[in-house]
């Protein structure tokens, strides 16, 4: 057996699987674009010393024993808890909706509608937004009212650029409230927090192996084709190929463009210890605007004086454009589905291609069950 391997990209599931192979004695090659590795998670620090996320916050969170084992041969957590408070028209409450945030929501009305959720949910620790609607109750139906429409409708508007309604609903169902006063955006996970020398630290840890060679700034697909076979620089490919990438740009987008959301990410350093007082702050209401994120306030460095957030504005995803010409979200429906089907049957007629994670699945995965 030809024990080789090609892959292309190297975000966390490349970075996974080139490290599991290499130490089952496979020679990994890997093409990586960027130059950089890591993918979306990729993390650096900035001219003022704070360690920010460039492609936006990553969270580290998992209830598999196997994968938090795996990461730890790489890093540490630092055992950082999100949590994520929302600003609706001046007012700050917790997110998930917990029983604190229906306090702040309800008012009067709070206790009589944490009592409802206690008696129609018993020993379960969150619902979901369908849970909710199960119930008919006035006063349920009162406070559901106000944070579709001040959180997630609009909210869900910006992010997705379409109406609360027309979302895929396993989207919306990964929206949790908690039934209780615990304060976590993970509630469900046991283990949380960020690596702490950062995420591309630990992805190069991972790829630190005698069997693995990184590619950095070469783009894979303008030494491998597509014909009746697959070949790299003229020659056949006699072993896998790992393709991390967007299919339909592998098939020089033959069926047109795969849809997905982005994020022009502006950061901002200002002169001051602190800017908000939890890491992540969501503006539901602002018209462009979803989140605010501290890094330091993740990351917990310790530097006096000086403190870097960024601001995230989505929009649709545009090769062309300045602000949007990254992918971030898959957007799940059944047109783009059927379109991705099509590159899938495209490169089916291939016993050695196999397409993994966000972009070549189009799927949205989480770092954990991607690992």
């Amino acid at each position: 057996m030809n024990k080789k391997i090609t892959i292309v990209g190297c975000g966390i599931s490349a970075a996974t699987l080139a490290n599991v192979l290499a130490n089952k004695g496979w020679d990994v090659t890997i093409y990586e674009k960027q130059s950089f590795v890591g993918g979306n998670c990729y993390d650096s620090t900035n001219k003022d010393g704070v360690l920010i996320h460039n492609f936006g916050p990553h969270i580290f969170h998992t209830s598999y024993d196997d994968v938090y084992k795996f990461i730890s041969k790489f890093t540490t957590l630092n055992n950082y808890v999100n949590k994520v408070l929302v600003n609706v028209d001046n007012k700050m409450f917790p997110l998930p909706i917990n029983f604190k945030s229906i306090e702040i929501i309800m008012g009067s009305k709070a206790k009589e509608t944490i009592q409802i959720l206690k008696d129609s949910f018993k020993n379960q620790k969150t619902v979901t937004l369908f849970d909710l609607k199960k119930i008919n109750n006035p006063l349920i139906n009162e406070f559901l009212d106000y944070i579709c429409k001040n959180v997630y409708f609009n909210y869900s508007a910006k992010m997705w650029g379409k109406k609360f309604e027309e979302i895929d609903p396993a989207t919306i169902n990964r929206v949790k409230l908690v039934l209780g006063y615990e304060h976590n955006y993970f509630p469900e996970d046991t283990y949380q927090g960020l690596p702490t020398n950062g995420y591309t630290e630990m992805i190069k840890k991972m790829l630190n192996h005698p069997n693995i060679h990184v590619k950095l700034n070469t783009n894979a697909l303008e030494h491998i084709s597509f014909a009746n076979t697959i070949k790299i620089d003229g020659k056949e490919l006699d072993h896998p190929l790992i393709y991390c990438g967007p299919l339909d740009e592998a098939a020089n987008y033959k069926y047109g463009m795969l849809p997905y959301r982005s994020l022009n990410i502006k950061f901002e350093t200002l002169s001051k210890d602190k800017y908000q007082d939890v890491a992540v702050v969501n503006y539901p209401a602002d018209p462009l605007m979803t989140r605010i994120t501290e890094f330091k306030l993740m990351t917990f460095q310790k530097i006096n004086g000086v403190t870097t957030i960024s601001k995230e504005y989505p929009g649709q995803f545009d090769l062309k454009s300045k602000d949007f010409n990254v992918r971030y979200y898959p957007i799940i429906n059944k047109e783009n589905q059927d379109l991705y089907n099509k590159y899938v049957a495209e490169f089916s007629k291939y016993n050695n291609f196999y397409p993994l994670g966000r972009l070549s699945q189009y799927k949205y995965y989480d770092m954990a069950p991607i690992i």
